[in-house]
């Protein structure tokens, strides 16, 4: 087969892969290896499959640029909310909390709405600080 027909042939049916797949794999060209070679996720609990939340344009917009997918902010929430380690700004009534999954830290600034949550922000890093435990 000529160069240019397989060239045509794998732009005509690429291999999709998630933002996740993405990042990760971004990130193992550049040296970090332990993540892309390390144990998946284990799946959400059943409470934060369920879980409802809203969010503007703006913040679903900055979510998509930073590679922070929905199922990362249920799980931030729900541990927040199971566990209670979240903060809490009065004058907003609005929660902070963050979870580390893996070598990331998720942060997601929420508050509860009668039928879920109203997402305000979400951000995230990734380093680890000496002395971090890893929460999933």
């Amino acid at each position: 087969m000529s160069e240019k027909k397989k060239k045509k042939q794998s732009s005509e049916n690429p291999h999709v892969i998630s933002r996740r797949e993405f990042a990760i794999g971004s990130m193992a060209f550049f040296g970090a290896y332990s993540l892309a070679e390390d144990e998946p996720i284990p799946p959400l609990s059943p409470e934060a499959q369920a879980m409802k939340i809203e969010m503007d344009g703006m913040v679903r917009a900055r979510m998509e640029t930073r590679h922070i997918l929905d199922d990362d902010v249920k799980r931030v929430i729900d541990h927040a909310e199971n566990t209670g380690e979240k903060l809490y700004q009065q004058e907003s009534k609005i929660f902070l909390s963050k979870l580390r999954v893996k070598e990331v830290y998720f942060y997601v600034e929420y508050s509860p709405v009668e039928d879920g949550y109203k997402i305000y922000s979400t951000y995230s890093h990734r380093f680890l600080l000496e002395g971090d435990k890893q929460n999933v």
